[in-house]
C-alpha cells in the first residue's frame, strides 16, 4: 500500500473557556479566528477555528468547548 502523506491539515483539542481561549490566541499568539461555528455533536457548545491569515491547511488550530 502506497500512502502519500503531505502534512497534517489541523489539530482539535478542548478548552474551558471560549472567551479566554480566543483572547489568548487572537491577541497574545496574533492568529486570526477563522470561523466560529457550533459543535455539530453538541450545538450547545462552540467550534472555534484559528489559523494564518488565509486559514490555510496545515495552519489550523480548532477548539470544541
Amino acid at each position: 500500500m502506497n500512502r502519500n502523506i503531505f502534512g497534517i491539515h489541523h489539530v482539535t483539542v478542548i478548552t474551558k473557556d471560549p472567551q479566554k481561549n480566543i483572547d489568548f490566541y487572537s491577541n497574545d499568539l496574533g492568529l486570526r479566528l477563522v470561523k466560529l461555528t457550533v459543535n455539530q455533536d453538541d450545538p450547545t457548545s462552540y467550534h472555534l477555528y484559528f489559523g494564518d491569515e488565509v486559514g490555510r491547511p496545515g495552519t489550523i488550530l480548532t477548539f470544541f468547548h
